[in-house]
This record gives C-alpha cells, structure tokens and sequence, in this order.
C-alpha cells in the first residue's frame, strides 16, 4: 500500500477517533500520515496540532485554504450533520477523494447531492457505517444470502440509550448536536444510521414502498440546562416507524436518546427457517478506535458484536446456537490468519485507505455511500411521514424531500458560502 497523506477537516471530538485509527495502523505499519487539518474554532485548532505534532503551517482556520495543497491524497469530515453536504461537495469539488462523517446527511435530498456529485467529479467517496465492517455482519448477510434463514419476512432495527441525548444529557458532547439547523435531527440520523444501515445491508438493499413513521421530543428537560447547553428549539429524541418492501419484507424502526425504560430488545431479522438476533451492534468503530491502554473515544467500552442463531431443522426440532464474531474473539482471530485480507472488511478507515491505494476496488469495496444514502431515504420517509400523520410512499418521498444542508456558514473569519445547487437531480 502506497503512503496516504491526509487531511482532517474539522477537529472536535470524532476527529480524535479518526486520530486513533490512523495511530494505530501506523503501528502496524500501515503507510498513513496526517498532513494537515482545519478548524473554525482556533484554540481548538491549536491544541489538535500540538497534540498530534502538526506544524502550525500545517494547520488552518479555513478548510479552503487548506484544499490549495499539492500534498494531500485525501480528505476526511469530521464536521456536524448539516455540514456535510456543504463541506464534503467542497472538497470533492476541490479534486479530492472524500471520507465523511455519519450521517452522510441531515436530509436524503442532501445524501444524494453528495452521491451525485462524487459521480460527477469522478472522485472516490466513502460514509463511516462502523456497523458494517465486522463478522458479525458478514455472517448474518452469508447466512441470509444462503437460504439459511428461508424466506426473510419481517426485521426490526433497535437502537436505544437510557438517557444519552449528546450535548445535553452527555455534555462532552458539542450542543451542535441539538440544534436545529446545523445537527438537525435527533437519534435516527444519529445512532440510527449504524443499525439501519446494518439491516439494510445484511437484507440485500431491499427496495422500499411505503414508510410509516412518528417521532418524538417529549423525554424530560429541565430550564437550568435548557439555559446551559444554548437549548432554543426542540430536537426529536425519539423515531419510531413501519416499513414495507418490495417482496413481501416489512421493517419496524425503534431509535431513541433517552427514554424511561431499562430494556426494549435488539435488532433482529425473521424468516421462515431461522432467525437472527444481532446483539451489541458496532457503533463506536471496533478495536482500531481503543488507544492503548485507554477508552474509545467518547467515552465507553469496546463493543464485542454477536450473533444468536434460531430455527428449526427438517425434523421439526428447534435450536439455537451462539454465534461468536467480534474481530477479536476466536472466530474473528481465526478468520485473519485463514484470510488476512478481511483486515480491509474490519474497519472503515482502514477499507478506506485500501480503496484509494487499489487495494481495493468499486467492485471488491462496501458502497457506504450507497448504503448511507438509501438509509436516510427511509429516515426521510419517516421524518416526512410524521410531518403528514399518514404513511408515505417512495415516490412521495422522492418528491417531498427538500435540500436543507447550510449555504452559508458564520466563522470567525467571515461567511464561507457553499454552492452545490448544480449537483441537484
């Protein structure tokens, strides 16, 4: 693999975690290198360079002076959900390869601004779905594709905190997560890109019909924080919706911040023969993201994705059979020393940089961005299908949904104006 030099746009707390991966791949000798990187807020900016060795030449208010650069392969966003689209059009239309954030977008009109304008300017573009890269999610999609399962006729995607709205109940959190304009929307485009997706995925990419959904901002606050955080407007702390397929395949959608509950269950898929339950689903990144002898990133431990296989056999008899499949466990150690190339499967970054050395190709890489963009199709019909109190179906929300990603963006030094209308369909 040839040396990757990078650029990080944006240098709150996920571009730590991107740090992280880069850190340890270097370990193991994985050509990659941090070159350069941007960032509004300047003591912010300042304390990333010292703390990953960056000259200051190195390092810029303005992303686009950055772009100017001679020396860059790629560039990753780690900015908030409504700036993607504005950020990431940008710099592919800069003549960059683009690595970006979950969720691609705070709208599937957005999502698909950004697909198309990768298609467009002929350069590589990958969405992190941490949820995808892991056995966990190979063997349920292996297992579904072989039959195993039977006819798949119904599956749930759960996602759930306590209480963990970001940036208000967890205020290690940036508050840009509830608000309105630049974060959006709540736990479904948050958190629940990582399970949707997943299901998704492992389903075939079903082609949708009709979605029915409802969302919610009703879980306690309280003024004092209200007042603390900069809270102005209500974000959705909990999505809920129904979808049917094509084929005969529903989905019921569970997604929250914070409610009163201890347990609501897990993600699951259902078929004649068998079912699936897919237990501690990756939403933090996998082993690549723990610094040694440290937490990920943002707080928590590492996540250890497992299967639970049910069914019934020819004669009648049911089972069910425990599937390990964390990277790290017996199965995923195996898995390497049998075919070392799966290592590209076990990480985004790391599938990431494969792709842009020719490791890998669009026919041997995960489309995220295809993913990515069909999964805040649903959430968008959900959103839409709240909005009207009625389901809807895809061909309304294809007409429905609207560009909401920023324009324009208030810095410190001055208004930076992004145009993307061009790439709209």
């Amino acid at each position: 693999m040839k040396e990757t030099r990078i650029a990080l746009i944006g240098t709150g707390m996920i571009s730590h975690r991107h740090m992280t991966v880069i850190q340890n791949l270097q370990k193991q000798g994985y050509p990659v290198k941090v070159v350069a990187a941007a960032e509004i807020e300047p003591a912010r900016l300042k304390a990333f360079g010292e703390r990953y060795g960056l000259d200051e030449k190195d390092l810029y208010a303005d992303f686009r002076e950055m772009l100017k650069r001679d020396d860059i392969d790629e560039v990753e966003v780690c900015v908030h959900n409504n700036l993607h689209t504005s950020v990431a059009t940008a710099v592919m239309q800069a003549g960059y390869p683009c690595y970006c954030e979950k969720p691609m977008a705070a709208s599937y009109a957005d999502a698909k601004i950004m697909y198309d304008t990768a298609k467009k300017t002929g350069q590589k573009l990958a969405v992190q779905i941490s949820s995808i890269y892991n056995p966990q999610t190979r063997i349920a999609k292996k297992m579904i594709e072989e039959g195993k399962l039977g006819k798949v006729y119904h599956a749930r995607s759960v996602g759930h905190r306590r209480q963990g709205r970001p940036g208000y109940d967890m205020p290690m959190f940036s508050h840009s997560f509830i608000d309105p304009n630049v974060g959006v929307h709540g736990p479904l485009f948050d958190l629940g890109i990582y399970h949707l997706a997943q299901m998704l995925y492992i389903l075939g990419m079903p082609e949708l019909e009709s979605v029915y959904g409802f969302q919610s901002c009703d879980y306690w606050t309280d003024e004092r924080i209200d007042k603390l955080v900069g809270r102005t407007a209500p974000v959705e702390d909990l999505g809920v919706g129904l979808a049917r397929f094509k084929g005969g395949l529903s989905m019921d959608i569970y997604e929250d911040w914070a409610i009163h509950m201890d347990e609501i269950g897990t993600s699951f898929v259902a078929g004649k023969n068998g079912g699936l339950k897919l237990i501690d689903v990756d939403t933090t990144g996998g082993p690549l993201t723990v610094p040694e002898g440290g937490k990920i990133v943002g707080g928590g431990d590492l996540q250890l994705p497992r299967l639970e296989w049910f069914g019934i056999d020819e004669n009648g008899i049911m089972f069910d059979n425990k599937l390990d499949c964390a990277i790290g466990d017996t199965t995923g150690q195996q898995e390497l020393l049998m075919h070392p190339e799966m290592a590209m499967y076990n990480d985004n970054q790391l599938q990431w940089y494969s792709y842009l050395s020719g490791d890998l190709t669009d026919e041997t890489r995960i489309d995220s961005p295809y993913i990515a963009m069909q999964t805040a199709f649903l959430s968008e019909g959900v959103v839409i299908s709240n909005d009207l109190g009625r389901s809807v179906s895809a061909d309304e929300i294809k007409a429905m949904a609207k560009s909401i990603a920023l324009r324009e963006q208030e810095t410190p030094f001055g208004t930076i104006k992004y145009d993307f209308d061009d790439y709209q369909a």
